[in-house]
Protein backbone atom coordinates (compact mmCIF):
# COMPACT_ATOMS: atom_id res chain seq x y z
CA UNK A 1 0.00 0.00 0.00
CA UNK A 2 1.56 3.28 -1.13
CA UNK A 3 2.12 6.15 1.22
CA UNK A 4 -0.44 8.95 1.23
CA UNK A 5 0.53 11.97 -0.85
CA UNK A 6 -0.25 15.49 0.25
CA UNK A 7 -2.82 17.31 -1.78
CA UNK A 8 -1.94 20.28 -3.93
CA UNK A 9 -3.66 22.57 -1.47
CA UNK A 10 -1.34 21.38 1.30
CA UNK A 11 1.75 22.15 -0.78
CA UNK A 12 0.58 25.64 -1.87
CA UNK A 13 2.89 28.50 -1.01
CA UNK A 14 3.33 32.15 -1.86
CA UNK A 15 6.62 31.33 -3.59
CA UNK A 16 5.04 28.78 -5.97
CA UNK A 17 1.99 30.94 -6.74
CA UNK A 18 1.81 33.62 -9.37
CA UNK A 19 0.78 36.30 -6.85
CA UNK A 20 4.24 37.80 -6.27
CA UNK A 21 5.17 37.86 -9.97
CA UNK A 22 1.84 39.55 -10.68
CA UNK A 23 2.48 42.22 -8.02
CA UNK A 24 5.99 42.73 -9.37
CA UNK A 25 4.69 43.14 -12.89
CA UNK A 26 1.89 45.56 -11.97
CA UNK A 27 2.81 47.20 -8.60
CA UNK A 28 0.91 50.49 -8.95
CA UNK A 29 -2.61 49.28 -7.99
CA UNK A 30 -1.24 47.56 -4.93
CA UNK A 31 0.82 50.54 -3.86
CA UNK A 32 -2.22 52.78 -4.26
CA UNK A 33 -4.36 50.35 -2.22
CA UNK A 34 -1.80 50.21 0.62
CA UNK A 35 -1.38 53.99 0.65
CA UNK A 36 -5.14 54.46 0.67
CA UNK A 37 -5.48 52.09 3.63
CA UNK A 38 -2.75 53.99 5.49
CA UNK A 39 -4.45 57.30 4.68
CA UNK A 40 -7.84 56.07 5.91
CA UNK A 41 -6.30 54.71 9.14
CA UNK A 42 -4.34 57.93 9.70
CA UNK A 43 -7.43 60.06 9.01
CA UNK A 44 -9.48 58.03 11.48
CA UNK A 45 -6.71 58.31 14.07
CA UNK A 46 -6.36 62.07 13.46
CA UNK A 47 -10.11 62.60 13.72
CA UNK A 48 -10.15 60.67 16.98
CA UNK A 49 -7.19 62.66 18.27
CA UNK A 50 -8.92 65.95 17.38
CA UNK A 51 -11.83 64.94 19.60
CA UNK A 52 -9.52 64.55 22.56
CA UNK A 53 -8.94 67.62 24.74
CA UNK A 54 -5.65 69.54 24.37
CA UNK A 55 -2.75 68.31 26.52
CA UNK A 56 -1.09 70.84 28.83
CA UNK A 57 2.23 69.11 29.53
CA UNK A 58 3.00 66.56 26.83
CA UNK A 59 6.14 64.45 27.49
CA UNK A 60 9.16 65.41 25.37
CA UNK A 61 10.24 63.35 22.38
CA UNK A 62 13.19 61.85 24.24
CA UNK A 63 11.43 61.49 27.61
CA UNK A 64 11.52 57.68 27.82
CA UNK A 65 8.73 56.38 30.04
CA UNK A 66 7.59 60.00 30.54
CA UNK A 67 9.75 60.14 33.69
CA UNK A 68 10.52 63.84 33.31
CA UNK A 69 6.87 64.66 32.67
CA UNK A 70 5.87 62.75 35.81
CA UNK A 71 8.36 64.66 37.96
CA UNK A 72 7.22 67.94 36.41
CA UNK A 73 3.58 67.06 37.16
CA UNK A 74 4.34 66.18 40.79
CA UNK A 75 5.91 69.60 41.27
CA UNK A 76 3.35 71.80 39.52
CA UNK A 77 0.00 70.00 39.36
CA UNK A 78 -1.77 72.93 41.03
CA UNK A 79 -0.37 75.28 38.39
CA UNK A 80 -1.62 72.98 35.61
CA UNK A 81 -5.12 72.96 37.10
CA UNK A 82 -5.02 76.76 37.33
CA UNK A 83 -4.09 76.91 33.65
CA UNK A 84 -6.97 74.56 32.87
CA UNK A 85 -9.36 76.89 34.69
CA UNK A 86 -7.97 80.23 33.50
CA UNK A 87 -7.30 79.39 29.86
CA UNK A 88 -9.82 76.67 29.06
CA UNK A 89 -12.67 77.54 31.43
CA UNK A 90 -15.51 75.05 31.05
CA UNK A 91 -13.63 72.84 28.58
CA UNK A 92 -11.78 69.58 29.35
CA UNK A 93 -8.00 69.27 29.07
CA UNK A 94 -5.51 66.45 29.26
CA UNK A 95 -2.68 66.33 31.79
CA UNK A 96 0.24 63.90 31.76
CA UNK A 97 0.32 62.63 35.37
CA UNK A 98 2.27 60.08 37.36
CA UNK A 99 -0.54 57.59 36.61
CA UNK A 100 -0.62 58.31 32.87
CA UNK A 101 -2.57 60.65 30.63
CA UNK A 102 -5.68 61.98 32.37
CA UNK A 103 -8.68 63.76 30.83
CA UNK A 104 -9.58 66.42 33.39
CA UNK A 105 -13.17 67.65 33.23
CA UNK A 106 -14.49 70.92 34.69
CA UNK A 107 -16.98 70.62 37.57
CA UNK A 108 -19.95 71.56 35.39
CA UNK A 109 -22.59 69.65 33.42
CA UNK A 110 -19.90 67.24 32.22
CA UNK A 111 -19.29 66.12 35.81
CA UNK A 112 -23.04 65.59 36.11
CA UNK A 113 -22.97 63.56 32.88
CA UNK A 114 -20.33 61.11 34.05
CA UNK A 115 -21.47 60.76 37.66
CA UNK A 116 -23.68 57.72 37.00
CA UNK A 117 -22.11 56.46 33.75
CA UNK A 118 -21.82 52.66 34.18
CA UNK A 119 -18.99 52.40 31.63
CA UNK A 120 -16.75 54.65 33.71
CA UNK A 121 -15.34 52.54 36.53
CA UNK A 122 -13.94 53.94 39.76
CA UNK A 123 -12.72 50.59 41.04
CA UNK A 124 -10.82 49.68 37.87
CA UNK A 125 -9.24 53.13 37.86
CA UNK A 126 -8.20 52.74 41.49
CA UNK A 127 -6.84 49.27 40.77
CA UNK A 128 -4.60 50.63 38.02
CA UNK A 129 -3.52 53.78 39.86
CA UNK A 130 -2.67 51.85 43.04
CA UNK A 131 -1.13 48.75 41.41
CA UNK A 132 -3.89 46.41 42.58
CA UNK A 133 -2.60 43.57 40.39
CA UNK A 134 0.77 43.49 42.14
CA UNK A 135 1.52 41.39 45.26
CA UNK A 136 1.10 43.40 48.45
CA UNK A 137 -1.35 45.82 46.84
CA UNK A 138 -4.32 43.44 46.65
CA UNK A 139 -6.29 45.77 48.93
CA UNK A 140 -6.70 47.96 45.82
CA UNK A 141 -7.74 45.09 43.55
CA UNK A 142 -11.20 45.57 42.04
CA UNK A 143 -12.04 41.86 42.23
CA UNK A 144 -10.29 40.79 45.44
CA UNK A 145 -11.25 43.68 47.71
CA UNK A 146 -13.59 46.25 46.18
CA UNK A 147 -16.62 44.00 45.68
CA UNK A 148 -16.75 42.73 49.24
CA UNK A 149 -15.93 46.16 50.68
CA UNK A 150 -18.76 47.78 48.73
CA UNK A 151 -21.30 45.11 49.71
CA UNK A 152 -20.44 45.30 53.40
CA UNK A 153 -20.45 49.12 53.47
CA UNK A 154 -23.77 49.48 51.66
CA UNK A 155 -25.60 46.47 53.07
CA UNK A 156 -24.30 46.36 56.64
CA UNK A 157 -22.32 49.34 57.92
CA UNK A 158 -24.80 52.10 57.01
CA UNK A 159 -27.67 49.95 58.30
CA UNK A 160 -26.04 49.61 61.73
CA UNK A 161 -25.09 53.28 62.24
CA UNK A 162 -27.49 53.61 65.17
CA UNK A 163 -26.02 50.56 66.91
CA UNK A 164 -22.35 51.49 66.45
CA UNK A 165 -22.52 54.98 68.00
CA UNK A 166 -22.08 53.83 71.59
CA UNK A 167 -19.28 51.31 70.88
CA UNK A 168 -17.32 53.95 68.93
CA UNK A 169 -17.78 56.42 71.80
CA UNK A 170 -16.48 53.90 74.34
CA UNK A 171 -13.51 53.18 72.11
CA UNK A 172 -12.78 56.90 71.75
CA UNK A 173 -12.43 57.17 75.52
CA UNK A 174 -10.13 54.14 75.70
CA UNK A 175 -8.03 55.26 72.72
CA UNK A 176 -7.49 58.82 74.00
CA UNK A 177 -6.42 57.54 77.40
CA UNK A 178 -3.75 55.39 75.74
CA UNK A 179 -2.70 57.91 73.13
CA UNK A 180 -2.66 61.15 75.13
CA UNK A 181 -2.73 60.13 78.78
CA UNK A 182 -4.23 62.03 81.71
CA UNK A 183 -1.52 64.56 82.55
CA UNK A 184 -2.65 68.18 83.08
CA UNK A 185 0.77 69.34 81.87
CA UNK A 186 1.31 70.48 78.29
CA UNK A 187 3.09 67.99 76.03
CA UNK A 188 3.93 67.82 72.34
CA UNK A 189 2.22 65.36 70.01
CA UNK A 190 2.59 64.65 66.31
CA UNK A 191 -0.81 65.57 64.84
CA UNK A 192 -0.78 63.22 61.86
CA UNK A 193 0.41 60.16 63.77
CA UNK A 194 -2.10 60.78 66.56
CA UNK A 195 -4.94 61.23 64.05
CA UNK A 196 -4.06 58.01 62.22
CA UNK A 197 -3.87 55.96 65.42
CA UNK A 198 -7.03 57.50 66.87
CA UNK A 199 -9.11 56.83 63.76
CA UNK A 200 -7.58 53.38 63.40
CA UNK A 201 -8.72 52.50 66.92
CA UNK A 202 -12.28 53.74 66.39
CA UNK A 203 -12.65 52.05 63.02
CA UNK A 204 -11.23 48.79 64.31
CA UNK A 205 -13.85 48.68 67.07
CA UNK A 206 -16.55 48.34 64.40
CA UNK A 207 -14.61 46.42 61.80
CA UNK A 208 -13.05 43.85 64.13
CA UNK A 209 -15.17 43.75 67.27
CA UNK A 210 -13.83 43.25 70.78
CA UNK A 211 -11.26 40.62 69.82
CA UNK A 212 -8.94 42.66 67.62
CA UNK A 213 -9.85 46.31 68.08
CA UNK A 214 -7.33 46.66 70.94
CA UNK A 215 -4.77 44.27 69.52
CA UNK A 216 -1.67 46.48 69.41
CA UNK A 217 0.00 44.41 66.70
CA UNK A 218 -3.06 44.64 64.44
CA UNK A 219 -3.50 48.39 65.01
CA UNK A 220 0.17 49.05 64.31
CA UNK A 221 0.11 46.79 61.24
CA UNK A 222 -2.96 48.41 59.66
CA UNK A 223 -1.92 51.99 60.40
CA UNK A 224 1.59 51.33 59.08
CA UNK A 225 0.16 49.68 55.98
CA UNK A 226 -2.05 52.73 55.32
CA UNK A 227 0.95 55.05 55.49
CA UNK A 228 3.57 52.92 53.74
CA UNK A 229 1.29 51.68 50.96
CA UNK A 230 0.86 55.29 49.82
CA UNK A 231 4.63 55.79 49.78
CA UNK A 232 5.13 52.58 47.80
CA UNK A 233 2.36 53.45 45.35
CA UNK A 234 3.91 56.81 44.50
CA UNK A 235 7.42 55.39 44.23
CA UNK A 236 6.26 52.74 41.77
CA UNK A 237 4.48 55.31 39.61
CA UNK A 238 7.83 56.86 38.72
CA UNK A 239 8.80 53.68 36.85
CA UNK A 240 7.48 52.78 33.38
CA UNK A 241 4.32 50.71 33.65
CA UNK A 242 5.79 47.64 31.94
CA UNK A 243 8.62 47.45 34.49
CA UNK A 244 6.58 47.68 37.69
CA UNK A 245 5.83 43.96 37.97
CA UNK A 246 9.60 43.42 38.24
CA UNK A 247 10.64 46.57 40.11
CA UNK A 248 8.16 45.96 42.94
CA UNK A 249 10.10 42.86 44.04
CA UNK A 250 13.18 44.96 44.80
CA UNK A 251 11.90 48.31 46.10
CA UNK A 252 12.20 48.43 49.93
CA UNK A 253 8.83 50.21 50.17
CA UNK A 254 7.10 47.39 48.27
CA UNK A 255 8.80 44.68 50.32
CA UNK A 256 7.56 46.38 53.49
CA UNK A 257 3.98 46.52 52.16
CA UNK A 258 4.04 42.78 51.35
CA UNK A 259 5.39 41.98 54.81
CA UNK A 260 2.70 44.05 56.53
CA UNK A 261 -0.06 42.39 54.50
CA UNK A 262 1.28 38.93 55.36
CA UNK A 263 1.35 39.84 59.04
CA UNK A 264 -2.26 41.00 58.79
CA UNK A 265 -3.21 37.70 57.12
CA UNK A 266 -1.85 35.69 60.02
CA UNK A 267 -3.68 37.78 62.64
CA UNK A 268 -7.07 37.90 60.92
CA UNK A 269 -7.06 34.26 59.79
CA UNK A 270 -6.64 33.05 63.39
CA UNK A 271 -9.82 34.95 64.33
CA UNK A 272 -11.73 33.66 61.29
CA UNK A 273 -10.72 30.05 61.96
CA UNK A 274 -11.64 30.29 65.63
CA UNK A 275 -15.05 31.79 64.87
CA UNK A 276 -15.84 29.16 62.26
CA UNK A 277 -14.88 26.40 64.69
CA UNK A 278 -17.12 27.94 67.38
CA UNK A 279 -20.06 28.01 64.96
CA UNK A 280 -19.56 24.35 64.01
CA UNK A 281 -19.33 23.35 67.67
CA UNK A 282 -22.45 25.36 68.56
CA UNK A 283 -24.42 23.74 65.72
CA UNK A 284 -23.36 20.24 66.81
CA UNK A 285 -24.30 20.91 70.42
CA UNK A 286 -27.63 22.56 69.55
CA UNK A 287 -26.59 25.91 70.98
CA UNK A 288 -27.38 29.28 69.35
CA UNK A 289 -24.77 30.03 66.69
CA UNK A 290 -22.71 33.08 67.75
CA UNK A 291 -22.92 35.98 65.28
CA UNK A 292 -20.80 38.97 66.38
CA UNK A 293 -21.92 42.35 65.08
CA UNK A 294 -18.76 43.49 63.29
CA UNK A 295 -17.29 43.66 59.80
CA UNK A 296 -15.61 40.25 60.11
CA UNK A 297 -19.02 38.65 60.52
CA UNK A 298 -20.63 40.90 57.91
CA UNK A 299 -18.12 39.68 55.31
CA UNK A 300 -18.77 36.06 56.27
CA UNK A 301 -22.48 36.66 55.66
CA UNK A 302 -21.99 38.57 52.40
CA UNK A 303 -19.59 35.96 51.00
CA UNK A 304 -22.31 33.25 50.93
CA UNK A 305 -19.53 30.71 51.52
CA UNK A 306 -17.62 31.86 48.41
CA UNK A 307 -13.86 32.09 49.05
CA UNK A 308 -12.40 35.53 49.73
CA UNK A 309 -9.24 36.91 51.34
CA UNK A 310 -10.22 38.27 54.80
CA UNK A 311 -6.94 40.13 55.26
CA UNK A 312 -7.17 41.89 51.90
CA UNK A 313 -10.78 42.82 52.63
CA UNK A 314 -9.99 44.11 56.13
CA UNK A 315 -6.93 46.05 54.97
CA UNK A 316 -9.02 47.54 52.16
CA UNK A 317 -11.69 48.50 54.67
CA UNK A 318 -9.08 49.99 56.98
CA UNK A 319 -7.46 51.92 54.12
CA UNK A 320 -10.79 53.37 53.04
CA UNK A 321 -11.57 54.41 56.61
CA UNK A 322 -8.17 55.42 57.97
CA UNK A 323 -6.54 57.26 55.08
CA UNK A 324 -9.26 59.79 54.27
CA UNK A 325 -10.87 60.10 57.72
CA UNK A 326 -7.61 60.64 59.59
CA UNK A 327 -6.57 63.23 57.00
CA UNK A 328 -9.77 65.19 57.63
CA UNK A 329 -9.34 64.93 61.41
CA UNK A 330 -5.71 66.01 61.11
CA UNK A 331 -6.57 69.10 59.07
CA UNK A 332 -9.51 69.95 61.34
CA UNK A 333 -7.25 69.98 64.39
CA UNK A 334 -4.87 72.36 62.60
CA UNK A 335 -7.76 74.70 61.82
CA UNK A 336 -9.00 74.59 65.41
CA UNK A 337 -5.74 75.26 67.25
CA UNK A 338 -5.41 78.49 65.27
CA UNK A 339 -8.93 79.53 66.40
CA UNK A 340 -9.39 79.01 70.16
CA UNK A 341 -12.73 80.86 70.05
CA UNK A 342 -14.05 78.24 67.65
CA UNK A 343 -12.99 75.48 70.04
CA UNK A 344 -15.01 77.19 72.78
CA UNK A 345 -18.06 77.45 70.49
CA UNK A 346 -17.79 73.78 69.61
CA UNK A 347 -17.55 72.78 73.27
CA UNK A 348 -20.71 74.74 74.04
CA UNK A 349 -22.56 72.99 71.23
CA UNK A 350 -21.30 69.54 72.27
CA UNK A 351 -22.32 70.06 75.88
CA UNK A 352 -25.79 71.39 75.01
CA UNK A 353 -26.60 68.67 72.46
CA UNK A 354 -25.19 65.71 74.37
CA UNK A 355 -26.78 66.77 77.65
CA UNK A 356 -30.18 66.84 75.97
CA UNK A 357 -29.89 63.83 73.65
CA UNK A 358 -27.01 61.69 74.88
CA UNK A 359 -24.42 60.07 72.62
CA UNK A 360 -26.89 59.05 69.92
CA UNK A 361 -27.12 59.19 66.14
CA UNK A 362 -29.72 62.04 66.26
CA UNK A 363 -27.43 63.98 68.61
CA UNK A 364 -24.54 63.67 66.17
CA UNK A 365 -26.81 64.98 63.40
CA UNK A 366 -27.60 68.02 65.56
CA UNK A 367 -23.94 68.97 66.02
CA UNK A 368 -24.45 71.49 63.24
CA UNK A 369 -21.46 73.74 63.92
CA UNK A 370 -19.17 70.71 64.10
CA UNK A 371 -20.62 69.40 60.84
CA UNK A 372 -19.95 72.82 59.29
CA UNK A 373 -16.36 72.94 60.58
CA UNK A 374 -15.65 69.52 59.08
CA UNK A 375 -17.19 70.43 55.72
CA UNK A 376 -15.37 73.76 55.60
CA UNK A 377 -12.12 71.97 56.38
CA UNK A 378 -12.76 69.51 53.58
CA UNK A 379 -13.66 72.37 51.21
CA UNK A 380 -10.41 74.28 51.75
CA UNK A 381 -8.12 71.23 51.89
CA UNK A 382 -9.58 68.10 50.38
CA UNK A 383 -7.32 65.08 50.20
CA UNK A 384 -6.91 65.66 46.43
CA UNK A 385 -7.34 68.55 44.00
CA UNK A 386 -9.23 66.22 41.63
CA UNK A 387 -11.98 63.73 42.26
CA UNK A 388 -14.35 61.28 40.52
CA UNK A 389 -11.43 59.36 39.00
CA UNK A 390 -12.66 56.83 36.44
CA UNK A 391 -11.41 54.56 33.67
CA UNK A 392 -13.48 54.03 30.53
CA UNK A 393 -14.66 50.46 29.92
CA UNK A 394 -16.01 51.52 26.50
CA UNK A 395 -15.67 54.61 24.30
CA UNK A 396 -17.66 57.47 25.87
CA UNK A 397 -18.73 60.57 23.94
CA UNK A 398 -19.88 63.51 26.05
CA UNK A 399 -22.46 66.10 25.05
CA UNK A 400 -19.79 68.64 24.03
CA UNK A 401 -18.16 66.10 21.69
CA UNK A 402 -15.33 65.17 24.06
CA UNK A 403 -14.29 61.55 23.59
CA UNK A 404 -13.10 59.43 26.50
CA UNK A 405 -11.62 56.43 24.66
CA UNK A 406 -11.86 52.92 26.08
CA UNK A 407 -9.02 52.33 28.54
CA UNK A 408 -8.35 56.03 29.14
CA UNK A 409 -8.77 57.80 32.46
CA UNK A 410 -10.75 60.85 33.43
CA UNK A 411 -11.34 62.92 36.56
CA UNK A 412 -13.03 66.15 37.63
CA UNK A 413 -11.07 69.11 38.92
CA UNK A 414 -12.37 70.27 42.29
CA UNK A 415 -12.18 74.00 41.62
CA UNK A 416 -15.67 75.25 42.51
CA UNK A 417 -14.67 74.97 46.15
CA UNK A 418 -12.51 78.08 45.63
CA UNK A 419 -14.82 79.91 43.21
CA UNK A 420 -15.93 83.37 44.48
CA UNK A 421 -19.11 82.97 42.43
CA UNK A 422 -19.98 79.99 44.63
CA UNK A 423 -18.55 80.91 48.05
CA UNK A 424 -17.99 84.33 49.61
CA UNK A 425 -14.31 84.90 50.44
CA UNK A 426 -13.49 81.34 49.30
CA UNK A 427 -9.85 81.48 50.42
CA UNK A 428 -10.86 82.22 54.03
CA UNK A 429 -11.73 79.56 56.60
CA UNK A 430 -15.20 80.16 58.05
CA UNK A 431 -16.15 77.41 60.48
CA UNK A 432 -19.81 78.47 60.53
CA UNK A 433 -20.13 78.85 56.75
CA UNK A 434 -22.21 75.74 56.16
CA UNK A 435 -24.18 76.09 59.38
CA UNK A 436 -25.43 79.47 58.08
CA UNK A 437 -26.10 77.90 54.68
CA UNK A 438 -28.74 75.70 56.31
CA UNK A 439 -30.87 78.83 56.71
CA UNK A 440 -30.62 79.75 53.01
CA UNK A 441 -33.66 78.72 50.98
CA UNK A 442 -32.87 75.88 48.60
CA UNK A 443 -29.40 75.23 50.06
CA UNK A 444 -30.18 73.54 53.39
CA UNK A 445 -29.44 70.02 52.16
CA UNK A 446 -26.24 71.10 50.37
CA UNK A 447 -24.84 72.29 53.71
CA UNK A 448 -24.45 68.80 55.21
CA UNK A 449 -21.02 67.20 55.34
CA UNK A 450 -22.25 64.00 53.67
CA UNK A 451 -24.03 65.78 50.79
CA UNK A 452 -22.21 65.56 47.46
CA UNK A 453 -22.46 67.80 44.40
CA UNK A 454 -20.30 69.63 41.87
CA UNK A 455 -19.74 72.38 44.44
CA UNK A 456 -18.81 69.87 47.13
CA UNK A 457 -16.75 66.96 45.82
CA UNK A 458 -14.85 65.94 48.95
CA UNK A 459 -16.59 62.54 49.03
CA UNK A 460 -16.87 62.25 45.24
CA UNK A 461 -20.23 62.36 43.52
CA UNK A 462 -22.73 60.09 41.85
CA UNK A 463 -22.60 56.31 41.46
CA UNK A 464 -19.22 56.00 43.17
CA UNK A 465 -19.58 58.62 45.89
CA UNK A 466 -17.94 57.32 49.07
CA UNK A 467 -20.45 54.82 50.52
CA UNK A 468 -18.83 55.02 53.96
CA UNK A 469 -19.17 58.80 54.34
CA UNK A 470 -22.13 58.49 56.75
CA UNK A 471 -20.08 56.34 59.12
CA UNK A 472 -17.03 58.57 58.68
CA UNK A 473 -19.05 61.70 59.55
CA UNK A 474 -20.39 60.14 62.75
CA UNK A 475 -17.00 58.72 63.67
CA UNK A 476 -15.33 62.13 63.28
CA UNK A 477 -17.97 63.85 65.42
CA UNK A 478 -17.57 61.30 68.20
CA UNK A 479 -13.78 61.62 67.98
CA UNK A 480 -13.90 65.42 68.22
CA UNK A 481 -16.51 65.45 70.99
CA UNK A 482 -14.28 63.35 73.26
CA UNK A 483 -11.09 65.15 72.28
CA UNK A 484 -12.37 68.73 72.72
CA UNK A 485 -14.17 68.06 76.00
CA UNK A 486 -11.25 66.22 77.57
CA UNK A 487 -8.20 68.08 76.24
CA UNK A 488 -6.87 71.58 75.66
CA UNK A 489 -4.95 72.18 72.44
CA UNK A 490 -2.66 74.99 71.32
CA UNK A 491 0.19 75.61 68.84
CA UNK A 492 3.82 75.07 69.75
CA UNK A 493 6.09 78.13 69.84
CA UNK A 494 7.41 77.50 66.32
CA UNK A 495 4.17 76.06 64.91
CA UNK A 496 3.54 76.55 61.19
CA UNK A 497 0.56 75.23 59.28
CA UNK A 498 1.98 73.90 56.01
CA UNK A 499 0.11 72.05 53.28
CA UNK A 500 2.35 70.08 50.93
CA UNK A 501 1.32 69.72 47.29
CA UNK A 502 2.51 66.53 45.59
CA UNK A 503 0.81 65.95 42.28
CA UNK A 504 -2.91 66.28 42.91
CA UNK A 505 -2.48 65.31 46.58
CA UNK A 506 -2.80 67.87 49.38
CA UNK A 507 -1.18 66.87 52.67
CA UNK A 508 -0.57 68.61 55.94
CA UNK A 509 3.10 68.50 56.86
CA UNK A 510 3.38 65.10 58.62
CA UNK A 511 6.11 66.33 60.98
CA UNK A 512 4.02 69.12 62.56
CA UNK A 513 3.67 69.09 66.37
CA UNK A 514 1.07 70.73 68.61
CA UNK A 515 0.64 71.00 72.39
CA UNK A 516 -2.04 69.16 74.33
CA UNK A 517 -3.03 68.60 77.99
CA UNK A 518 -5.84 66.96 79.95
CA UNK A 519 -8.65 69.24 81.14
CA UNK A 520 -11.69 68.83 83.37
CA UNK A 521 -14.62 68.06 81.11
CA UNK A 522 -17.87 69.92 81.79
CA UNK A 523 -19.88 66.71 81.35
CA UNK A 524 -19.04 63.04 81.72
CA UNK A 525 -19.18 62.08 78.05
CA UNK A 526 -18.20 58.48 78.86
CA UNK A 527 -21.47 57.91 80.71
CA UNK A 528 -23.74 59.21 77.95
Amino acid sequence: MGSAQPSQATNWSWIDSDVIPHITAQPLPYIVTVLAAIFVAYSAWSARLRKLPPILNAPGRFDIGASLAKLDFLQRAASLLKTATDEFGEKPVRIATDTGSLIVLPPNHLAQEIRNEPNLSFFKSSEEDFHGKLPGFEAFNAEKAAGMLLKVTRNQLTKYLTKVTKPVSLEASFALHNLLGESPEWKEINVMQTSVRYVSSLSSRIFLGDELCRNKVWLETTSQYAINAMHAVKKLRLYPKFSRRFVNWFLPECRLVRRLLNEARVIIQEVIDRRRAEKIAAAKEGRPIPRPNDAIEWAEEESNDDPYDPAVYQIGLSMAAIHTTSDLLNQTLHNLIQRPELINDLRKEIIEVLQNEGMTKPALFNLKLMDSVLKETQRLKPIKMTTMHRIALEDITLSDGTVIPKGSKCAVRSTKRLDPNVYDNPAEFDGARFMHMRDVSGKANQAHLVTTGTESLGFGHGLHACPGRFFAANELKIALAHLLLKYDLKPTKDYAHKVIELGFDLRVDPTTLILIRRREAEIDVDSL
